[in-house]
């Protein structure tokens, strides 16, 4: 839509009124006051926003890059016409992905593990060198800062700094020339480079290297441009989808940047449900988006997929250029079309001297309620599932074995693994199903608000009088009769806060909410029989995927202690457990100062299908009445050689030259203590070390997800599994006793550290001290009479 002609009229009173009180006049001198680059306007809460004075000003123009490509700042442009819509992304993982402290502190460390690998060759015919660390260097902003990637916005500087270090080079190189680096300072700043330092005992060298991401529109993460823009996720079916089902690779796909090839560039991979499946585990190891050696016309469509094709991603993108004749250079101007649920919007652009026709850019294919080319509607899980469901770069020791290919051998570590959850077992992974719901119905719910007005005014509707493009869902005098699915005059909006496990921005009271809504927890009434007490818990998966979600950081822990009337821990005699499984119904849960609209759906049932068969990589068997144990993190102090900052007391081996350190190991383990009663749920990765110069001697060390190439267990609960817990205590005299289950959720689980107190919970102030991020989601506690006083 050409906005240019559309110049609200609280702007034109603002620059008048400027005009007015400077005094100036045309008439008196030949002096001008320089028109208005910015206006100001009450918002939707009654709050002042500042805008530019049209939405055409607010365009970014880039000149370099992968297709001279910037997309519309979600800060500077996009808020402006979406306040309410804006306002739920901007505190979501979504809004943070690039700036979140505790993704940052991970880069950074994924950076820090990449400079120990340079000058390595571990297959002889191809060295670690700068041009793959610079490479490497990028995997994390392919989903965490996507438009950096695309359009090419990216520094990756790395300096050599000393030969031969000593453990005094790697302090002072931390001291002095770390900068805006979390395990430095434990603080980020988005405006400034980042500096790590870390040593490869491959060339025995240590090295710095900085990051940066150029524009600031590119700084903020998983923007409404970059979603909006994305044309087709890949290889989601073999049966309706838009590249049916295969995918054919432009370069060769490597275990990690130089190990031995697995495929060779113009191999195909094809569709299987199974994430397990050998050519569907490798399609996860590719991620973010593809790009094409003609960006201007990026394929949409049979049989152009794969044609020409520069860089393997998991889906395709827009690319609009218009042509400077003057001086034959490129500039992209960005603001459509852009992709929704109700079709396409932004069929023309802002700027006056921008011609490009965008009406021509829409697939022909594309339809609201086709998988052919996008799937924000019916189909939404494709677009999640492109970024949430991926292997890492190493292949699995339990798996590798064939050359040739057989399903199940030679599989990459799955990083973080929703895909099996999400198909209905035939070859479907983008379809809404009873028992796979797609992703939005719980995370994108509806609520009530507004969803669109004109430019830097709330009070006002875009028409078919003022737009006659205008889309039909949009219309507030709903001229097509649509009723609740037209947002504008229904009043709702899909809310982009993404509740899921993050704490990230200012959703942490909405984030617990939605943990408790993922699960339920009960303890029923203690059975006294004779002296012996048995108790009861259970813990419910009521989501559609596992719980705790994918990634491998996230734990829960749940406990059981028993006291009586004195305090006193009494240990359980017998301990037993098993899996039921039905069907659930999951609360959809909004922001906290949200509500959800009246035609949203306020539960979302998760049907069971009892032939369904749900595997991957290192899961555990269903509790099947038998004896079970308590759980524990391993807890061992235990030196290994790793370059990341999770690795404490460093010092450099001046014989090998590699990092060598402590870490905490957080391995699940058996536990003998059964004054508490403790499971651990997770997803478990890591590597197995040799730390007794013998290979029978293995040890599985719990490391960061892109350190790992092991899964050993898999404790999550599936979707519709409740586990159910029995244990019995001898209470001979106790005069009563009491009955305490918790339930707590580990934001940074995987470090193991959970800090229990005199009473055998959590130690909520300490473990808030080292900022652990345990908070507990559910307490039951009964009392019990024993014996009459």
């Amino acid at each position: 839509m050409r906005r240019s002609n559309y110049l609200n009229l609280a702007a034109v009173v603002g620059v008048s009124a400027m005009l007015l009180l400077s005094g100036c006049s045309s008439d008196s001198d030949n002096s001008s006051t320089p028109p208005a680059t910015s206006i100001e306007y009450i918002d939707y809460k009654g709050d002042t926003r500042t805008a530019a004075v049209t939405a055409g000003a607010a365009e970014y123009h880039a000149g370099t890059g992968y297709g001279e490509t910037m997309f519309d700042s979600a800060d500077k442009k996009c808020q402006h016409c979406h306040n309410e819509l804006y306002d739920t992304w901007k505190g979501s993982m979504h809004g943070n992905s690039w700036t979140d402290p505790i993704f940052q502190s991970k880069f950074q460390d994924f950076l820090r593990t990449h400079i120990a690998k340079i000058g390595s060759n571990p297959t002889g015919t191809l060295a670690y060198e700068e041009k793959q660390f610079k490479g490497a260097a990028q995997t994390c902003i392919k989903c965490h800062a996507p438009g950096a990637y695309y359009a090419d916005d990216v520094s990756v500087v790395l300096t050599p700094l000393t030969v031969n270090p000593t453990t005094a080079d790697l302090d002072a190189a931390k001291a002095n020339n770390q900068a805006n680096s979390m395990a430095t300072t434990g603080a980020f700043d988005p405006t400034q480079p980042i500096n790590v330092v870390s040593v490869s005992g491959f060339d025995d060298t240590l090295y710095q290297a900085t990051f940066d991401i150029g524009h600031e529109a590119n700084k903020e993460g998983i923007n409404c441009a970059f979603c909006h823009s994305i044309e087709t996720v890949r290889m989601m079916s073999d049966t309706d989808g838009a590249d049916g089902g295969m995918y054919t690779l432009a370069a060769a796909m490597r275990e990690g940047p130089v190990g031995a090839i697995q495929y060779d560039a113009g191999s195909t991979l094809h569709y299987s449900p199974e994430g397990t499946n050998i050519e569907m585990n490798a399609f996860f190891r590719l991620w973010g988006p593809e790009k094409y050696k003609d960006p201007e016309n990026t394929p949409k469509s049979l049989p152009d997929f794969d044609v020409d094709k520069a860089k393997d991603g998991r889906y395709t993108m827009h690319s609009v250029m218009l042509h400077d004749e003057t001086n034959e250079s490129k500039t992209h101007y960005t603001g459509g079309p852009f992709y929704g649920p109700f079709g396409v919007t932004g069929k023309s652009n802002e700027n006056e001297d921008d011609d490009t026709n965008r009406t021509a850019l829409i697939s022909p294919e594309f339809d609201q309620t086709s998988a052919n080319v996008h799937q924000f509607g019916a189909h939404g899980k494709a677009l999640c599932l492109s970024c949430h469901q991926r292997s890492a770069g190493a292949l699995d020791p339990a798996s590798a074995g064939t050359a040739a290919k057989e399903p199940g051998t030679d599989n990459f570590m799955e990083l973080c693994s929703t895909w099996t959850v999400v198909s209905d077992g035939v070859g479907d992974n983008y379809a809404d199903s009873e028992t796979s719901p797609k992703c939005q119905r719980c995370h994108m719910e509806r609520i009530e608000g507004k969803v669109l007005h004109r430019w830097a005014a709330p009070d006002q509707n875009w028409t078919l009088a003022n737009n006659p493009a205008l889309t039909a869902h949009f219309d507030p005098d709903d001229n097509d009769g649509l009723g609740d699915e037209n947002p504008v005059a229904a009043g709702w909006l899909n809310s982009h806060a993404f509740l899921g496990a993050s704490k990230t921005g200012g959703h942490k009271t909405s984030v617990v909410a939605k943990i408790k809504s993922g699960f339920e927890s009960t303890l029923p009434t203690p059975v006294l029989t004779n002296n012996t007490l048995t108790v009861t818990t259970t813990l419910k998966n009521k989501t559609a995927h596992m719980f705790p979600g994918a990634h491998p950081m996230r734990r829960v822990l749940t406990r059981v202690v028993v006291t009586d009337e004195n305090g006193t821990m009494i240990e359980s005699t017998t301990k037993s457990g098993i899996s039921n499984f039905a069907t659930v119904a999951n609360s959809v849960t909004p922001v906290a100062d949200k509500t959800l609209h009246a035609s949203a759906e306020s539960s979302v049932t998760v049907g069971y299908d009892a032939a369904r068969t749900i595997d991957f990589p290192g899961k555990t068997p269903d509790l099947n009445g038998s004896a079970v144990s308590g759980q524990k993190f391993d807890g061992r102090t235990l030196k290994i050689t790793g370059a990341d900052s999770t690795v404490s007391s460093q010092e450099v081996n001046t014989t090998t030259y590699a990092i060598q350190g402590s870490v905490f190991n957080a391995a699940i383990t058996d536990d003998s203590n059964n004054s508490t009663f403790t499971r651990i749920y997770g997803h478990e990765t890591g590597k197995k070390y040799d730390l007794d110069g013998d290979t029978t001697k293995e040890t599985f060390i719990v490391r960061p997800g892109f350190d790992s190439n092991t899964v050993p267990n898999d404790t999550r609960l599936v979707p519709n599994e409740e586990e159910v817990y029995t244990l019995e205590y001898d209470v001979s005299g106790a005069s009563s006793v009491t009955v305490t289950y918790k339930v707590y959720y580990m934001q940074k689980g995987a470090n193991g550290k959970f800090l229990t107190g005199a009473d055998g919970f959590l130690d909520q102030a300490a473990s808030d001290a080292k900022k652990l991020l345990v908070t507990e989601v559910a307490s039951h506690s009964e009392t019990v009479v024993v014996a009459a006083p």
